[in-house]
């Protein structure tokens, strides 16, 4: 087929639009991988973040409950110490009451035996004793009480759990490192997933495109091979094979030209079929060349003066560059 300058642009744009969809099929394909495996680094992320985040809730528990285990001793022990407290400040007062009444009974005594009034000194000696007995009492009660405060805080200081929140803070701290890690993650699979976006729409609009330029070029190149079929027609319905023996090969004339007819001397009936040259025969320089089988087909035709050994009209082994099938046609 003869090259059609329009047709290579169109087959050139065609090649390059197939590239660019390739160039960006291979970045889909390289950022989708990429993705899946920042979706499985998020995944993992994720599941460290929870575990993280149970422990913590673990450890905030446990803390809480030794609070609260706390509160309740020492709670226990602040009602005895503040009960005890508001009884010792009253006994306290009665105790002070009874030590000035006490004293006053014992000066009572002194100075009624001192100034001759022995018979009622017995008398306030007697109400000075009942007043130190129960003085004497309310600090023995006093003293139990305060003996009770400090039993309750000595048995508060061995019941109350021991209150250590670094488990908690170690547990928060591996938590927030999890936490930072994950929305790392996150951020960077959600970069991926954005760009992956991008480059599918690059390669459907590149893909369309390409669409469009291969259906331009497939209308362009049925058009080319119309006017090039109906060239060859042509050109064949104009063929007069004049031959006239002349020992190895035949003089005739074809499209109005000279021509010389040599059979092919491998057996297969075949002779090619010289014209349009400088010699005068109708071979040498510039000459066409056609080639025709046994039957009569023509199976190669090129024209004479062509520029380009592959400006052919028909070729039967031609390297399909257009995708055009073999052609012969009859004399």
């Amino acid at each position: 087929m003869l090259r059609n300058p329009e047709l290579d642009r169109l087959k050139s744009r065609q090649q390059s639009l197939f590239e660019q969809k390739q160039a960006a099929f291979r970045r889909f394909k390289d950022l989708q991988e990429q993705t899946n495996v920042a979706r499985r680094t998020l995944q993992a992320c994720w599941d460290e973040r929870v575990h993280a985040r149970e422990c913590m809730n673990h450890e905030f528990e446990a803390m809480q409950s030794a609070y609260s285990c706390r509160d309740s001793v020492w709670g226990e022990y602040t009602q005895i110490r503040d009960r005890n407290n508001s009884k010792i400040e009253s006994l306290k007062h009665e105790a002070d009451i009874e030590h000035r009444a006490m004293q006053e009974c014992f000066d009572d005594a002194s100075s009624a035996y001192q100034y001759g009034d022995k018979s009622e000194a017995p008398y306030y000696s007697q109400q000075g004793y009942e007043h130190r007995d129960r003085r004497n009492a309310l600090n023995a009660e006093i003293s139990e009480l305060a003996r009770e405060i400090k039993q309750a805080k000595a048995n508060a200081e061995a019941l109350s759990p021991k209150t250590d929140s670094s488990g908690f803070n170690r547990a928060k701290s591996s938590f927030e490192q999890a936490k930072s890690r994950h929305e790392s993650a996150q951020a960077e699979f959600n970069a991926l997933k954005n760009q992956l976006y991008s480059v599918k729409d690059d390669f459907d609009h590149l893909q369309e495109r390409f669409k469009q330029a291969q259906a331009e070029f497939n209308r362009k190149l049925e058009e080319v091979k119309s006017e090039q079929n109906s060239k060859k027609h042509q050109a064949i319905d104009k063929v007069n094979m004049a031959l006239i023996k002349s020992n190895a090969h035949y003089l005739g004339t074809i499209f109005g030209q000279d021509a010389k007819v040599v059979p092919k001397k491998d057996g297969s009936g075949k002779i090619d079929v010289y014209f349009g040259g400088l010699n005068a025969a109708g071979d040498g320089i510039g000459h066409g060349h056609a080639t025709i089988d046994a039957n009569g087909n023509v199976t190669y035709l090129r024209d004479a003066w062509a520029t380009d050994k592959h400006d052919y009209l028909i070729d039967e082994n031609a390297d399909k560059k257009y995708g055009a099938g073999t052609e012969t046609h009859r004399f």
